[in-house]
């Protein structure tokens, strides 16, 4: 009886502490998914409850619970909490979507983003098509829905998660090995960043995969010309410089100019410039293994 008394004391005095206190929020939901082996998720949510936490509080409390590992108990209660309230919101389910889907439990990550979905159509099919483009791969319904999403305003250039909606459209069609249509969004994209931005401004990356899809389709000179075009945009322009020794080494057969180009990838990317991301792989990505295979030769 000492024993549980002093467990729950310990309880209490965990999820007492404000979880808007963002420093300390990360720390407590960890400490909490150690009590766990003492307490089950209703107990929790219980005493949340008796000291008036949001629904929001608790729903971020258990995602980082889930950061820390404890999936099991923060998908739980996040769940809890939700079933308990009416006035869910869709980024209360895509609150519950992000950390599955960083954790790689997807089946989780899908049925938030579903229900989020199905609440503010408008407001998370953007995010939604964003997610399945770069964490499910899966293209062609990512597709769908940054289309869908794009007709609700046809004159304003929408940009889910930061990123220009055509630019992921492209994605979606490079990847589709629509190579003609990708050209399309990406030459709409450059339009847009050219106008907006100017030319100093421009994503670079916008011309990496116009050439991309040029060399795709066959067309040397013209993947040559944007390839040239994203290294003069680009501060470091680690990949285009790889791709284009690549090309010039395997489709031009010139390996003076390839290699000039390998050893300006290879140095920017020394010094760790390159796109990435710490949740996936992003689309033809450089490592330092594949300039160091090419130099072999």
């Amino acid at each position: 009886m000492k024993f549980f008394l002093s467990k729950y004391l310990i309880l209490s005095m965990i999820v007492s502490v404000n979880i808007y206190a963002q420093k300390m929020d990360s720390l407590i939901a960890y400490k909490t998914g150690l009590c766990l082996n003492y307490f089950n998720v209703d107990e929790f949510l219980k005493i949340f409850e008796s000291r008036n936490y949001t629904k929001e509080q608790i729903i971020t409390f258990a995602s980082n619970m889930a950061w820390h590992g404890n999936d099991k108990y923060g998908n739980e209660l996040a769940k809890k909490c939700i079933a308990k309230n009416d006035s869910i919101t869709a980024g209360n389910w895509h609150a519950y979507s992000v950390q599955n889907t960083k954790n790689g439990n997807y089946s989780e990550a899908i049925y938030g983003l579903e229900n989020s979905l199905a609440i503010a159509p408008q407001e998370m099919e953007g995010y939604y098509g964003w997610v399945l483009l770069y964490y499910y791969r899966d293209y062609q319904r990512a597709l769908l829905h940054l289309n869908h999403y794009d007709s609700h305003t046809p004159n304003a250039v929408d940009a889910p998660v930061g990123e220009n909606i055509h630019f992921l459209k492209g994605l979606c069609y490079y990847q589709l090995n629509q190579y003609e249509k990708s050209i399309e969004e990406f030459n709409i994209n450059a339009t847009f960043e050219l106008k907006s931005f100017g030319k100093k401004n421009v994503n670079a990356y916008i011309y990496f995969y116009i050439a991309r899809n040029y060399e795709k389709l066959n067309n040397l000179k013209l993947a040559e010309t944007y390839y040239k075009k994203a290294i003069k945009t680009a501060q470091f322009p680690v990949e285009a410089n790889y791709y284009l020794g690549m090309m010039y080494k395997y489709k031009k057969d010139n390996r003076t100019k390839a290699m000039t180009h390998f050893l300006y990838a290879y140095h920017f990317l020394q010094d760790g410039y390159k796109q990435q991301d710490i949740y996936v792989e992003l689309f033809d990505e450089v490592y330092l293994s594949q300039i160091d295979e090419e130099f072999e030769y």
